[in-house]
């Protein structure tokens, strides 16, 4: 009695599971349940009217069913007893109503099937990031486009583009903002907007959002690399010092005359060449409204004499229809990002995962000595795609402000 308990408990789990999803190869395909059970499936069928699909799909991950519809698969169940071995249960399961229509009894202990983790889920079936943004094609029957551009972030700068060594440089991370981009398709179904039909889905909106996932980093010749949290355009910057001027005996790199917007610089000064750059996430967010059927509960049977509702007592009948919305999303990884560029991909803990996307819009932008970026005497930008040049002088004498004073 006692093993036959234990065994009802583990057939009983096993029912009420509900599966994340479904990877199916030549054999069948399996998942790792949230409760730690293993879930198969061999098959898919359907509202085809026949006896079912002779080269079954893998079912869409995730699986959107429209009000009503019925999409059946042959379900394996594995649920772990310990040592690597799994006892299951077979069956058909709706994965639209989430039943189990048909349920076989459960085998002896077998090996349990290697899971591997399952691919990032997000909507795009044409998929690209590269260093001006996101592009996202959701391509579902209904077609949507978004793309996403990375925001310009701002590193606000004092005195530029030249200093001298051992002056109080103030820099400051001036700001890092989302950024969001959206695609719509208007209607789609086999109904018109005037006329839906059950199913029908209206103002299909997919958003793609970049937001910033760390502070900005920014690598300084003889500086170091400095961590500089979003301050705003108001906020405190912080004071460094060179000790050596930008002489290519200390690592000056290029003349000020071959880089394009430093006019200002006599054309023969070396320059020091740093980078910034700052961390973000990417999101997505898909809504739509579907046209469906309003239900009501009322006493009886229906007109084949069935109950399936008020606990046996009632049945279901359709008192009309409405737009009713839906939305879902999440974040898409970088291991979502086939072919992603190296030099985009950020791993913000050093744990060997891919976790963001490095955003190299940077754009200078020079301070007067109050902080403000927006002084008409003083206000410039330069934007070298995340690059930063600075002259280093020696002495007295010409440093980042107009005119030279």
């Amino acid at each position: 009695m006692r093993k036959q308990g234990i065994w009802g408990v583990l057939l009983l789990c096993t029912m009420l599971l509900a599966p994340v999803g479904i990877v199916q190869a030549d054999g069948p395909g399996c998942t790792m349940n949230p409760d730690g059970s293993i879930t198969c499936s061999t098959g898919e069928g359907g509202n085809d009217g026949g006896g079912g699909n002779p080269n079954p799909q893998p079912t869409p991950i995730p699986y959107t069913c429209a009000p009503g519809e019925s999409s059946v698969v042959e379900r394996l169940a594995y649920y772990p007893i310990g040592g690597g071995k799994c006892i299951t249960v077979g069956g058909t399961y709706d994965v639209c109503t989430g039943t189990w229509l048909t349920m076989s009894g459960f085998t002896l202990p077998v090996d349990c099937p290697e899971v591997s983790a399952p691919p990032p889920q997000h909507p795009c079936t044409d998929f690209s990031v590269g260093p001006g943004g996101v592009f996202c094609e959701a391509n579902q029957g209904w077609q949507v486009q978004a793309t996403v551009q990375f925001p310009e972030t701002y590193l606000d700068v004092r005195p530029y583009p030249a200093t001298l060594v051992r002056w109080p440089t103030a820099i400051r991370n001036g700001g890092q903002p989302s950024s969001s981009g959206s695609g719509t398709q208007a209607y789609y179904g086999t109904g018109s907007p005037g006329n839906p039909r059950v199913g029908d889905l209206s103002n299909i909106r997919l958003t793609l959002t970049l937001n910033p996932a760390s502070p900005m980093y920014v690598s300084l010749p003889h500086i170091g690399i400095l961590s500089l949290p979003d301050a705003g355009s108001s906020g405190s910057p912080q004071v460094i010092r060179w000790e050596v001027p930008s002489h290519p005996e200390a690592g000056g790199g290029p003349l000020a005359g071959s880089v394009a917007g430093l006019g200002e610089l006599p054309g023969d000064l070396p320059l020091f060449v740093g980078s910034g750059r700052s961390a973000y996430r990417l999101y997505w967010n898909l809504s739509y409204l579907t046209y469906e059927a309003i239900e009501e509960c009322v006493s009886g049977p229906n007109a084949s004499g069935n109950y399936n509702c008020a606990g046996g007592t009632g049945h279901r009948v359709v008192i009309g229809y409405e737009w009713r919305r839906h939305a879902s999303g999440g974040e898409i990884a970088p291991s979502a990002v086939a072919n992603l560029p190296l030099s985009i991909a950020a791993d913000l803990n050093n744990d060997g995962v891919l976790d963001a996307y490095w955003n190299r819009n940077l754009t200078l932008r020079r301070m007067d000595d109050g902080g403000s970026v927006d002084n008409p005497t003083y206000r410039r930008s330069w934007n070298w795609g995340g690059t930063i040049y600075w002259a280093v002088r020696e002495g007295q004498g010409q440093i980042g402000w107009p005119g030279g004073q």
